[in-house]
């Protein structure tokens, strides 16, 4: 099934992706329907994140190198909101790996605008994000899919989500994620990616 005809909303690079987030923070909103005062925090905050992880990351040089080898162009489709802190640092490594290796194009999806196509996608019944779909350009079917975040970081979210005694306020736990990201420079997310484009050189068949 060729899935992309269940998004209603179009796609956007990332450069246009930037351009709106910075205008949203401006004029104080976030993207989706919930507009309140902690969203638009957690949205100028991500933005402050993007900025500066699109000046400072750097795809390794196996990982671009095996995306670029690819035997077909790609699309690289990724489900987002500017609020999702998890986007905020999985995002630009995304972007600079697909730059880097040429042969695969970036688009983002806003979530609560293509819930059709987001339902296709779930995390354990939820609506997790960013879900990184990496579709090949000859055929339209996808080939892999990432996320909603590096396996390390997800197995904190379900221990903190099944905790039961001495769990911290969520804001809290939402600081040990950030400290993880900035410590881990996204180390974890590079390996799980070249352990993906591994795999679909092996065999690449359809998900």
């Amino acid at each position: 099934m060729k899935d992309i005809s269940l998004i209603d909303a179009a796609p956007i690079n990332y450069s246009r992706y930037m351009a709106d987030f910075e205008a949203a923070v401006a004029e104080r909103r976030t993207s989706g329907s919930n507009q309140t005062e902690a969203m638009l925090a957690y949205t100028k905050l991500n933005l402050t994140r993007m900025r500066r992880l699109n000046k400072t990351v750097v795809p390794g040089t196996e990982l671009v190198k095996r995306v670029g080898d690819m035997p077909f162009k790609m699309t690289w489709l990724v489900l987002t909101e500017y609020w999702c802190g998890d986007a905020a640092q999985n995002i630009p490594f995304i972007a600079k790996t697909a730059e880097a290796a040429g042969n695969a194009e970036l688009k983002l999806l806003f979530r609560d605008e293509n819930l059709k196509y987001t339902e296709r996608y779930l995390t354990n019944g939820t609506r997790s994000i960013p879900k990184l779909v990496v579709y090949r350009n000859d055929t339209g079917e996808p080939v892999a899919v990432w996320g909603p975040r590096p396996e390390a970081v997800q197995q904190m979210v379900i221990d903190y989500k099944n905790a039961v005694d001495n769990k911290p306020p969520f804001d809290v736990f939402a600081g040990e994620i950030h400290a993880w990201y900035t410590s881990n420079k996204n180390r974890d997310l590079e390996s799980e990616l070249l352990a993906i484009f591994r795999q679909i050189h092996a065999a690449p068949a359809a998900v």
